[in-house]
């Protein structure tokens, strides 16, 4: 038993400082900027093969935003911001488990965390119709891979951080009532990944655009009742090194209000078909 532990000690303490400053110019123009500044100290131990590892960093994250209302029916916004996403605890964790007789998943102490750089510029028409486009590029992304230990012919499945991944995008929301009781919210997104980096000691270059889209639904009944349906859909789409087949989803629900509406029962089914 003791060789298949998966004891695995980590800690993680992350200090942060952060300023924040926002101006209205002419009543038509917001501008907001700031600066975060983070220092993380983790530290982990798988107990079993007695392997550890320690991390000590500090990084600064800007983030700018400008507003500008051009009138009644128009509003436009731009922002820029530098994100941090770090590894979780299973992706460190060196521990071995078997996904079926040929493959297994080990995690990769060796990860570090991925940076994003994020730009958005959205347009906003009569306050229910938003365009937003969008480019975003992460460094060592951190990306779910497939290898081979050629000693013992298995395949297993691990993270690393993949060098970088740039996404241009363009995505429509809306939110509007089609009758009194019956409102509607849309969301629609093309968006293009490009993913470059070396994998098993070769050059990679993957390029793919793909669809997404949900609508959501609420109805009013009366007496208390009301309903709601659902949907999603995205195509065909690389997350990484790996292709995923179209998915999607439909779920539906009914909710009554009771005890003079300061409670509410609801029974919903996800994922209908």
């Amino acid at each position: 038993v003791d060789d298949r532990s998966n004891h695995f000690v980590y800690t993680e303490n992350i200090n942060a400082a952060y300023a924040i400053f926002s101006k209205t110019v002419n009543k038509k123009w917001n501008l907001i900027a700031g600066l975060r500044v983070e220092n993380t100290n983790a530290k982990g131990h798988q107990v079993q093969n007695d392997s550890s590892f320690t991390r000590h960093y500090t990084n600064l994250f800007p983030n700018v935003g400008v507003g500008y209302d051009m009138n009644d029916k128009n509003q436009f916004n731009f922002s820029y911001s530098r994100r941090i996403t770090r590894p979780n605890y299973d992706a460190l964790n060196p521990f071995v488990f078997f996904l079926d007789s040929l493959t297994y998943g080990q995690g990769n102490p060796y990860l570090q965390p991925q940076f994003t750089h994020n730009f958005e510029l959205s347009h906003t028409f009569r306050r229910f119709l938003t365009t937003t486009l969008n480019y975003t590029q992460t460094n060592d992304i951190i990306t779910q891979l497939l290898k081979q230990n050629t000693e013992k012919k298995i395949t297993y499945q691990t993270q690393e951080n993949f060098s970088k991944m740039k996404q241009f995008g363009i995505a429509v929301m809306a939110n509007f009532p089609i009758k009194k009781w019956w409102n509607t919210n849309i969301y629609l997104n093309v968006y293009n990944n490009h993913y470059i980096g070396i994998y098993q000691f070769k050059p990679v270059d993957i390029q793919f655009t793909s669809f997404m889209g949900n609508m959501s639904n609420t109805f009013t009944i009366g007496k208390g009742w009301s309903a709601e349906i659902s949907g999603w859909y995205r195509s065909k789409a690389t997350e990484g090194l790996l292709v995923a087949n179209p998915m999607w989803a439909v779920n539906s629900a009914v909710s009554k209000q009771i005890f003079k509406k300061k409670g509410t029962v609801k029974f919903g089914v996800r994922d209908i078909f």
